[in-house]
């Protein structure tokens, strides 16, 4: 983890325990510890190009949250087996996959699809 933290370009405020669990509740799903650190130590860091979605406390007030990401991802053709992390500038996504209602803690990449 120190290594991932060490790329980190912002070094915005990490959230509390109980925002990482009600961003859980919301989502239906357990976070893997690794990621759950990291937003302890960083909130919507960001690494090279990619911008990893935050936890937010106020959904109505923030686009890039990972809770209202989810919800919109949805729409745009993302399957319900992908729960999305971050983004880069071309929409791309970063995802873990949900296996057997847990993610299984490898990270996958979703391409914004070319209408």
């Amino acid at each position: 983890m120190d290594d991932v933290f060490d790329m980190i370009d912002t070094r915005k405020p990490g959230v509390t325990d109980m925002d990482i669990k009600l961003a859980e509740e919301l989502l239906g799903i357990g976070f893997p510890s690794q990621y759950k650190e990291l937003f302890k130590q960083s909130n919507n860091a960001q690494i090279d190009e990619w911008t990893l979605f935050k936890e937010a406390k106020n959904l109505n007030k923030t686009w890039d949250d990972i809770v209202r990401q989810n919800l919109d991802v949805r729409d745009e053709g993302m399957a319900d087996d992908l729960l999305c992390i971050g983004e880069d500038d071309t929409g791309d996504k970063l995802c873990f996959r949900i296996v057997d209602a847990a993610i299984d803690g490898k990270i996958y990449l979703w391409y914004w699809p070319l209408i």
